[in-house]
């Protein structure tokens, strides 16, 4: 049926990327498909527009639901909208900050009108890390067994918002763990609303996530997981190299130096890059990712370890994914490359293998917690 989906190109990439969150609520593929019959690949203003179109219909159907006492209806089309209101965003041009912006707080406005819709819970919450603040999500289990629940913290990469990251853990809750999102620096909100750009160590700020969590009475301190998808799969190793309460990581991609194996393998994400680092000029930023690398330290994870990658990721070099589990430390690690194109799996993120890839990343970590 996506046959005619090239994952190569930008755009056609971000649908599949879509399309692959829809089957957890993140979108409706009929209303998807139906937009994209009228999108040309390339023609940016006409993206815009087009996904623009379908959110603010998509979010005011939600509130006629509502009105109507249609929770569960409107809850539905108000995590649709917020997908939605993404993928307007994503072409926008990086010096186009404001926009940017208005379109991230209307993502999060649908998501958080979802959320409040939502059993089990959905809360919102708040991490202090120095001077700054990070705003994010505790998805609460479904059926949860008794006693404390088992945590996954779910990092994302360059372009991912919390808000689109809960449709890649949502299965998580349903094998009865909590999920947390955090918007971590260069990320969602951080970036988008309080302009606090990434940095190279991401061991800090993710420490302050993990005393959070820890804080926590529910959560079980003794099982919590960390999974960094895309660029995070620079951000998480990095950190769980400096975080012994971290019990298990998985790579939903791997990557070992962020200038070598994705602003150098890939052009066309180096604008976003210099975007997430502050706006930096393109010199700056391949000064400033000299230090975005996990030489010397990726001996330093010794939790059991999954790194999965496509083999023909065109976003960031599998070679790079390669380089980081051969350092790992950990006794207990696994590298799992797809590399057969008829079966899937082989792009960015393994996005088109959606239904197997995740149960395989999620049946590894239940086994170790």
């Amino acid at each position: 049926m996506l046959d005619f989906i090239n994952p190569s190109h930008p755009s056609e990439f971000a649908v599949l990327r879509l399309v692959a969150e829809a089957q957890e609520g993140g979108g409706d593929v009929f209303d998807i498909g139906r937009l994209c019959r009228t999108l040309e690949p390339g023609e940016m203003v006409g993206w815009e527009r087009g996904w623009l179109g379908l959110a603010e219909a998509t979010e005011a159907k939600a509130k006629r639901e509502l009105a109507l006492g249609h929770k569960r209806t409107a809850m539905q089309f108000f995590f649709h909208a917020n997908q939605y209101y993404r993928m307007s965003d994503v072409f926008l041009a990086g010096d186009e900050l404001e926009r940017r912006k208005a379109r991230f707080l209307k993502c999060q406005e649908t998501f958080q009108a979802a959320a409040k819709l939502h059993s089990p819970t959905i809360e919102t919450i708040k991490i202090p890390c120095g001077s700054d603040e990070y705003e994010g999500y505790l998805a609460h289990p479904v059926n949860p067994a008794p006693g404390k629940w088992p945590v996954v913290f779910l990092i994302g990469g360059a372009d991912a918002f919390s808000e689109e990251l809960y449709f890649d853990g949502r299965p998580a809750t349903e094998r009865g763990w909590a999920l947390v999102l955090v918007d971590t620096p260069g990320r969602g909100s951080s970036i988008y609303v309080k302009g606090i750009p990434s940095r190279p160590d991401y061991e800090v700020p993710v420490k302050a996530c993990i005393d959070y969590l820890v804080s926590r009475p529910e959560l079980d301190p003794n099982r919590i997981a960390v999974i960094g998808i895309s660029m995070a799969g620079y951000y998480a190793p990095r950190a769980v190299a400096f975080e012994p309460r971290v019990k298990a990581y998985i790579g939903w991609s791997g990557c070992y130096s962020v200038l070598d194996d994705l602003y150098e393998f890939c052009p066309n994400l180096r604008a976003t890059v210099r975007r997430l680092l502050g706006g930096v000029t393109d010199e700056q930023a391949r000064e400033q990712l000299k230090a975005f690398t996990m030489k010397g330290i990726a001996q330093n994870i010794k939790c059991p370890t999954l790194i999965t990658h496509g083999g023909h990721d065109i976003r960031m070099s599998v070679e790079g994914a390669k380089r980081l589990f051969n350092e790992i430390g950990a006794k207990d690690k696994t590298l799992k490359i797809y590399d057969d194109p008829k079966a899937g799996g082989t792009i960015h993120c393994s996005h088109d293998y959606w239904a197997h890839h995740v149960p395989y990343m999620l049946d590894w970590l239940e086994e170790r917690l």
